[in-house]
C-alpha cells in the first residue's frame, strides 16, 4: 500500500519507477515493464495530455523530392519552417539531398 504524505502541493506519492514522456519510448516502456513486473508502481509525467509528445506530432517517412515539378531548395526550406528552429539546418541539407537516391 503506498504512503501518502501531505506536503506544500498535496499528497505525495511513491512509485517505483517515474517514466518521462508519452511518447513510443515511454509508453512502450511502461507497457514492457508492467508485462514484466506486474505488481510495478510507475509515474507518467507529460505535456497537458497524452497525446502531446513528439510521437503524436510526427509524419515519418522519407524526406525526397520526387517529382518534376518539386524543388529540393523548397523542399528544405519547408521543413526547416516545420521544425521551428530546432533542426540543424546542415542535417536537413544532406537528408533531403540524398533523399531521391535513398528510394
Amino acid at each position: 500500500m503506498s504512503e501518502s504524505v501531505v506536503s506544500q502541493r498535496g499528497a505525495l506519492h511513491h512509485y517505483d519507477v517515474l517514466v518521462i514522456g508519452s511518447g513510443i519510448a515511454g509508453l512502450s516502456y511502461i507497457l514492457e515493464l508492467t508485462r514484466l513486473k506486474p505488481s510495478v508502481r510507475i509515474a507518467l509525467l507529460c505535456k497537458q495530455s497524452l497525446s502531446e509528445s513528439n510521437s503524436h506530432y510526427a509524419q515519418g517517412g522519407i524526406a525526397a523530392v520526387g517529382l518534376p515539378q518539386d524543388s529540393i531548395e523548397q523542399h528544405i526550406a519547408d521543413t526547416l519552417a516545420a521544425g521551428d528552429g530546432l533542426c540543424d539546418p546542415e542535417i536537413v541539407n544532406k537528408i533531403i539531398a540524398e533523399g531521391p537516391d535513398a528510394i
